[in-house]
């Protein structure tokens, strides 16, 4: 279909004819005589309910009763309507009374309330999701853009598929570049690449306007994707079509690239940027302080944090955040604390990221009663402790070997109505294996699989960690079974435990098995499972082998120093 047509039918409306005017009028004044002042909400719904009034009939009251400022259906009137028109596929009709709800200030609402509405009482997914088509494509065709990118939002967040009409009817909507954007960024979110980079693309053959805002939405969307190849293929297309980039372009890529580690070419944007007068802010230093930090760079980190505030770029909560953060995991917490005693001084507010930082660096630090103050000290500053600092004092007690603390502040989540993710779950799951209570570790896994948790490789190696510690080896090599068909491959770690589990079993024969398939997996033997695999060899008394494979060790260039 060619666009002219695609947007004439999206455009054609099929309103009721006026054959039955007359019918509609007889019924409401009879209606009136019996007592009926006027037709209240709940009278209309329960006509247009009535399986035994036509549906033609229906068509017509309600094209009469709007037209009324006194008698004009609700919202669950016109609803009401839909469900009848639906269940005889007359779409024209459906989409003729989604075009009054739409043009009606009185009644519109977010998609999730008209959903929630239609939803009671029909459990039909296919004409929800038929609804939310067509209510997009009204909205779209009324030139409702905020409305139509909700309910693309709705749909896309409620699994349903985005048809290629819907990203055209905002497309070929030449006006709201913006929008269209949006789309392109939206089928990004999806992964679908191609298409994204084909909408774009179809907008500047097609004379539409593009400017810089378009290119770095789209530059964001594949920096925050990991799919920084085609960022910078993009960001080179906008210099080639004559469209400068900003500072919000820049970011994006320098954000990309030090979330990916290729600090090299973080520091050439920067420096690029600078060149090209294009000023850095906020963002763009505090991308590169945490690049830096996570790289353990931190003389060139604290350097740029220098040069932000000589620059006149005032540091904020996510400056400091990285600067506490990077300390913290580094065991500076006295550099920690610094930080954050200077950002309230500057009147920069800490937030749950803020403290959640800190009381990492106390937990790792094995400071469990000073990261639980700094907990309290949150609450009592009505800061909402979020899942990473549950998480990391979870993880904290359970090493500590404290499961009593750590089991009631996992309680304690669901208290507060913060939802348990994977990584609770794989502290509860390796600190129960780790201490031997498997009943209790394969319990909390079944339970994450039933809440809609998805065990990654970290939760499966935890749990064949702790079979393999006491002995239940065949628990442990069904469950990397179960695992590969989920998905998930075995890593170091995986093989790792399962060797220790079948050397402490007396197997070193299943344990060289192990080691041989590993290697065939591409997979590097690191100096504890050799070293672990010679040991248990030597105590069996097979000392030819254990010295074959501390020489193959050795050859590998695997030693204890390597190690260290």
């Amino acid at each position: 279909m060619s666009t002219q047509k695609f947007i004439r039918s999206l455009s054609t409306i099929h309103p009721p004819t006026n054959l039955h005017q007359q019918t509609a009028s007889n019924i409401a004044r009879v209606l009136s005589h019996s007592g009926i002042q006027a037709f209240n909400s709940h009278v209309i719904q329960l006509i247009f309910s009535n399986p035994t009034f036509p549906l033609r009939s229906c068509l017509d009251l309600f094209n009469f009763l709007r037209q009324n400022p006194v008698n004009k259906p609700d919202l669950v009137a016109h609803l009401t309507l839909i469900r009848r028109l639906y269940n005889v596929r007359q779409f024209t009709d459906i989409q003729f009374v989604l075009n009054c709800i739409a043009k009606d200030v009185n009644l519109r609402t977010p998609i999730s309330n008209i959903v929630s509405l239609v939803d009671n009482g029909i459990d039909d997914p296919i004409f929800v999701e038929k609804l939310c088509e067509m209510l997009f494509s009204v909205y779209a065709d009324n030139g409702m853009f905020e409305e139509a990118i909700g309910v693309f939002d709705y749909m896309e967040k409620s699994g349903f598929k985005i048809h290629q009409r819907c990203c055209k009817v905002l497309l070929l909507a030449d006006k709201w570049v913006l929008h269209k954007s949006t789309i392109a960024g939206g089928l990004c979110k999806l992964k679908r690449y191609e298409e994204a980079k084909t909408w774009l693309f179809t907008m500047i053959e097609m004379g539409l306007n593009h400017n810089v805002v378009t290119f770095s939405i789209l530059v964001n969307i594949f920096s925050k994707t990991g799919n920084l190849d085609e960022a910078k293929k993009v960001f080179e297309e906008m210099e080639k079509k004559g469209v400068k980039p900003n500072t919000i372009t820049y970011n994006a890529l320098i954000d990309g690239y030090c979330k990916k580690g290729n600090l090299e070419e973080a520091k050439g944007l920067f420096g690029e940027m600078e060149k090209m007068g294009v000023r850095p802010n906020s963002v763009t230093y505090n991308a590169l302080i945490d690049g830096y930090f996570k790289k353990g760079n931190f003389e060139e980190a604290k350097r740029l944090f220098e040069e932000m505030e000589k620059m006149g770029v005032r540091p904020n909560t996510v400056t400091y955040n990285a600067l506490i953060d990077g300390h913290g995991k580094k065991g500076n917490l006295k550099e920690a604390e610094q930080l954050f005693e200077e950002m309230e001084k500057r009147g920069v507010r800490p937030n749950a990221i803020t403290y959640t930082a800190l009381i990492d660096g106390y937990s790792k630090k094995g400071n469990l009663e000073e990261a639980m103050q700094l907990f309290e000290l949150m609450e009592t500053r009505g800061v909402r402790p979020v899942i990473a600092t549950y998480n990391t004092l979870i993880d904290g007690y359970f090493k500590k070997g404290n499961f009593e603390e750590a089991t009631r502040l996992f309680e304690e989540m669901e208290k507060m109505g913060v939802r348990h993710d994977i990584v609770t779950y794989c502290a509860l799951i390796d600190g129960h294996g780790k201490k031997g209570n498997l009943k209790e570790a394969k319990r909390l896994f079944e339970e994450m699989e039933k809440r809609g948790v998805r065990p990654d490789t970290i939760t499966y190696n935890a749990l064949i960690d702790g079979y393999g510690k006491i002995g239940m080896m065949t628990e442990a090599h069904n469950l990397r079974g179960v695992m590969e068909v989920m998905g998930h491959i075995p890593n170091l770690y995986t093989y790792s435990s399962l060797i220790h589990g079948e050397l402490s079993s007396g197997e070193s024969a299943e344990a060289l098995k192990l080691l041989s398939e590993m290697k065939q997996r591409g997979l590097k033997p690191n100096f504890v499972i050799y070293t672990a695999i010679i040991s248990g060899l030597s105590k069996l008394g097979k000392a030819d082998e254990a010295l074959r494979l501390y020489n193959e060790m050795l050859e590998a260039g695997i030693t204890p120093d390597y190690w260290l």
